[in-house]
């Protein structure tokens, strides 16, 4: 089949040619029916306009790529005696003219005017494409018909950077060097990442500090460890963490003693441990302030060790807690890409044995039985922590040539020989120049180290290599990021770690810092620069809003940064008060939630609380831009309160009676207002948990509907329905609308029409209720967690498995889960078409009521109807 087209559309033929529906197709840009004639075998080089020419000149590089990669000529002339790469050239198809350079493709031929490939980019302004056409070898010398070289064309129009680039290589003669820069090497090279963390006083410090001691000053740290144990107090510090999993007193806190000195923010040191090689250790501070700042250094890979330390002089409660809480901490900091993938592992590290009644074996290992209880009570209470190492290493942290020393050395050693293999290709002359470069580039910035992305690309091609692309710099940037050379954050380049972790971190971040800034939390530029002249204002303030920190706002025309972090104001009285006649008549709205971590995740809605913050600031911004300027946000310490003309809503970070801490979310709007207070509230939820998910999105929520009788009569702490209470009332019910729950408090019956659609029946038939939505619908921390707990075997089968039987699986689908998914779990997830109810009841006659109770707990409990959708 063939179809006419015509010249001018072709841009190319100068008369009427018949046409394939391959070079149709690649013309008109339809991606998918070229895949479709590929894989079909057509001929690819009909011609004289092939394929790949009229893709290349409506520029559909996407098109251009698949025909090269199936194997198109890329050597024959159109019509207009234009090879491929010529047409690449002029246009600028960065992607099309590596392709091209990669298999080979003649680049000294000239075009029908005797332009070169060279001289069309360098004519065009295409400053990327002559970088890449260096690269690959074309010769700068070369003239076209007039005798004029590539970098004069380039000045004729204009284009100096690429005149600047072609006198620079000709002149240097380093072109060669330029180009094997980036190319990948042979060489293995891997920079183990260690990560610690524990409460201050378990011994991170002196840790790290034997970890990286060579052979003589290992003589010197047992005696110093005498000295220090001495000034040690022998009762608890206030830095334990008083809570007893069993009881309903689980308060903790991070504070540290007077006498003691703990690491300011994050500690980032470069170690050369003997037999491993060079490791960069992070030791993450145990006092709470700096815990909003982890998120964005919590990045598992394969190549990170992660080390989790308690103090055995501590009660064996103590020490289960905060294992419990840092393993917690971690685990709802990692993104869900990374749950199901091979990551480094997690070791429970015990300290201070020397002052307990513990004994060597014949190896010279400690033996503790309560470290191992330790470790077995934490495996019970998470179940689903992943690569958790299975044996607990039991130190004094003073002696570096000790047995605990040496295994720790050989878990290293044998982290790096099982990544070093997935290094090949990995290393390249640009690295290696880079690195060199970095130590010069440190000390140029040393006030105030930090770049902008784009002046890094410039800087690396003014002092490193002029041909590297953006691709190789960003690929370049990746590498530094992940071997702890640089940190990047949004466009922001932090060249210096050290200064990042303990000066801009450790500073702005400690107790003393935050003992002396406004109780506002709101500066003005100059504000800032006036109360803290040592640093550079603007560069500190946009650094800090890339950490989330701040957020910028406009007030009246100036510009202001607000700090939740710094915000020290109290709750004012009169915020919620009883007594406004708008909300005192009988048939004003109430309603509202609290959201819970799930269980055994203490004490993690402190560091979350100012980022919920930040992100109910950015939402009032949004609406002030639609301009609704009906919103008003006034924030104060663990505590926010958004306005319009009728409604309010108050969130809070308030702690339960078990001390379990929670995020309360109430509204109140006048009568005849339940769909404006139902739809708000929901956007508020979705506010606060996007929030939430900015720094946690491992973290599972719960979510608890408050008494609305309790709320109407302003009681101070409302009872709050569990969340599957609820859940389990509709799963046996055969009417949502009948659900009545009794408040355990007050013996009064509500209704869920009243609790979850503020009494508005009208309401129903805009809501899907949870249970009857598909298990898609979960959301995604939950469906990783049930992912954790259902891919191990299980000693009786009941695992994903069995599970996909139950849900009707085929076996040939359950063939395809187990063989082309990380997660075979994620993958029956994917495939199955039961609702959440469903699984619920398939998992309970299975057996597995621990899965079960997650997705009864952490189920939503409605969907709003997406109209567009349905």
């Amino acid at each position: 089949m063939s179809a006419p087209l015509s010249p001018a559309s072709s841009c190319g033929p100068s008369e009427s040619f018949e046409f394939t529906p391959l070079q149709l197709a690649a013309h008109w840009g339809n991606v998918q029916e070229v895949r479709y004639l590929i894989d079909s075998g057509v001929q690819l080089d009909n011609g004289p306009d092939t394929a790949l020419h009229l893709a290349l000149r409506k520029c559909h590089s996407t098109i251009a790529i698949l025909l090269l990669d199936a194997g198109a000529n890329f050597e024959l002339k159109d019509t207009h005696e234009d090879c491929p790469i010529h047409i690449a050239c002029t246009f600028g198809l960065l992607n099309v003219v590596h392709t091209l350079c990669a298999l080979g493709c003649r680049l000294e031929i000239t075009d029908s005017r005797g332009l070169y490939p060279l001289h069309l980019a360098a004519k065009n302004g295409h400053t990327h494409v002559v970088r890449c056409l260096c690269a690959a070898g074309c010769n700068l010398d070369v003239h076209y018909g007039d005798n004029i070289r590539a970098d004069i064309t380039a000045l004729k129009y204009g284009h100096n950077e690429i005149a600047e680039l072609l006198d620079k290589l000709r002149a240097t003669g380093q072109r060669d060097t330029y180009a094997r820069q980036l190319v990948p090497t042979s060489k293995l090279y891997v920079r183990l990442i260690v990560r610690v963390f524990g409460n201050c006083g378990v011994g991170k410090t002196s840790l790290i500090k034997s970890l990286g001691a060579g052979l003589f000053s290992t003589l010197f740290r047992r005696s110093g460890s005498l000295q220090s144990n001495k000034s040690r107090p022998s009762s608890p510090i206030s830095a334990q963490i008083e809570m007893d999993v069993t009881s309903r007193q689980n308060s903790l806190t991070f504070e540290s003693s007077a006498s003691y000195k703990s690491t300011k923010g994050i500690h980032i040191q470069n170690l050369e441990i003997s037999n491993v090689g060079d490791v960069v250790v992070w030791e993450f501070s145990g006092q709470e302030n700096y815990f909003p700042t982890y998120h964005h250094f919590l990045h598992p890979s394969p190549q990170t060790l992660t080390l989790v330390l308690f103090n055995l002089e501590d009660s064996p409660v103590v020490q289960v807690q905060q294992a419990c809480f840092w393993i917690n901490f971690i685990m709802a900091r990692e993104a869900h890409e990374w749950s199901l993938f091979k990551v480094g592992p997690i070791v429970l590290v015990a300290t201070h044995v020397d002052s307990t009644r513990a004994i060597k074996n014949q190896q010279g290992e400690w033996v503790s039985p309560d470290a191992q209880t330790t470790l077995e009570t934490v495996e019970k209470l998470i179940p689903d922590v992943q690569y958790l190492h299975p044996s607990v290493i039991v130190m004094d942290s003073n002696v570096p040539a000790s047995q605990p020393f040496k295994h720790l050395k050989s878990m290293l050693l044998t982290l790096k020989r099982d990544n070093l293999e997935k290094t090949i290709g990995m290393w390249t002359g640009l690295l290696e120049s880079t690195l060199s470069w970095l130590a010069h580039l440190r000390k140029e910035y040393e006030q105030f180290p930090v770049i902008h992305r784009k002046a890094f690309y410039d800087l690396v091609r003014t002092s490193v290599n002029v041909l590297a692309s953006d691709d190789h710099i960003r690929a370049l940037l990746h590498q530094l990021h992940n071997m702890g050379e640089i940190f990047c954050i949004n466009e922001l380049v932090v060249i210096s770690l050290a200064w990042f972790g303990l000066q801009l971190i450790g500073e702005f971040l400690s107790t003393e810092f935050l003992a002396n800034v406004r109780a506002t939390g709101v500066y003005t530029p100059d504000d800032f620069q006036a109360s803290f002249n040592q640093f550079d204002a603007l560069g500190t303030l946009q650094l800090m809003e890339a950490l989330e920190l701040c957020i910028q706002c406009e007030v009246d025309g100036e510009t202001e940064y607000e700090f939740p972090i710094y915000n020290q104001t109290e709750t004012l009285p009169g915020l919620w008060d009883s007594g406004d006649p708008r909300y005192r008549t009988t048939g004003a709205c109430y309603g509202g939630v609290r959201l819970y971590a799930s269980s055994n995740c203490h004490h993690l809605f402190t560091s979350i609380f100012p980022h919920i913050q930040i992100e109910l600031r950015r939402a009032a911004i949004a609406n002030s831009c639609n301009n609704d300027n009906d919103t008003d946000l006034y924030q104060w310490h663990h505590g926010s309160k958004l306005c319009t003309i009728a409604l309010e809503t108050l969130i809070t970070l308030d702690t339960d009676e078990r001390s379990s801490q929670y995020i309360e979310i109430k509204i109140r709007g006048p009568q005849q207002t339940s769909q404006y207070c139902f739809y708000f509230l929901e956007n508020v939820i979705e506010t606060v948990l996007q929030g939430i998910a900015r720094v946690c999105p491992g973290l599972v929520m719960e979510r608890h509907i408050l008494s609305v009788h309790q709320l109407r009569i302003h009681c101070i702490e409302p009872y709050a329905y569990p969340s599957q209470l609820l859940s389990t009332a509709m799963l046996e019910s055969e009417s949502t609308l009948e659900i009545t729950l009794q408040n355990t408090e007050t013996e009064k019956f509500e209704n869920v029409i009243t609790l979850a659609l503020f009494g508005d029946v009208e309401l129903v038939s805009k809501i899907h209720w949870g249970c009857s939505l598909k298990v898609q619908h979960l959301p995604i921390a939950v469906k990783f967690k049930l992912a954790r707990l259902l891919d191990p075997p299980h000693s009786h089968g009941r695992d994903w498995c069995l599970l996909a039987l139950r849900l009707g699986l085929e076996p040939e689908k359950i063939a395809t889960a187990d063989s082309h998914s990380h997660s075979c779990t994620m993958r029956l997830l994917a495939l199955t078409d039961c609702t959440i109810g469903a699984l619920i009841a398939n998992l309970q006659e299975l057996g597995r009521n621990d899965t079960a109770e997650v997705v009864l707990r952490t189920s939503p409990l409605l969907q709003i109807i997406d109209n567009a959708t349905e």
